[in-house]
């Protein structure tokens, strides 16, 4: 399964939850059975361009925007050289990975309130 079909089954799953729709539901909806939409979204079937025209056109969204990767989710990393086996080293690690999820809780309220940092 590529990965436009992976992000758009995800954006249809998370769809569902925040609906609190079902897989019959949206199977109703686009006029095929339950076991059907089932296969799609586990990815045994194939999420075809038509369906997905369907699906997005049910969530009120453009087939572009049920295709597109949502960038927000990937996970930040971070590479070491060595161990950081010692309390001191991982407690510092840990530190650091608070401060960097801090910074990027007031980026995401800068962004929302308009606030421009640094300024």
């Amino acid at each position: 399964m590529n990965k436009a079909n992976e992000a758009a089954i995800k954006k249809v799953r998370d769809w569902l939850d925040t609906e609190g729709k079902s897989i019959q539901d949206l199977a109703e909806e686009v006029g095929i059975s339950k076991s059907l939409m089932g296969h799609i979204l586990t990815g045994k079937r194939q999420f075809l361009p038509n369906r997905m025209a369907q699906v997005a056109k049910v969530m009120g969204i453009t087939v572009e925007e049920l295709l597109a990767e949502d960038r927000s989710e990937k996970p930040y990393v971070l590479s070491l050289r060595g161990k950081a086996d010692s309390r001191a080293a991982k407690r510092q690690l840990e530190n650091m990975l608070f401060a960097i999820e801090e910074c990027l809780r007031i980026e995401e309220i800068n962004r929302a309130t308009g606030e421009k940092p640094y300024e």
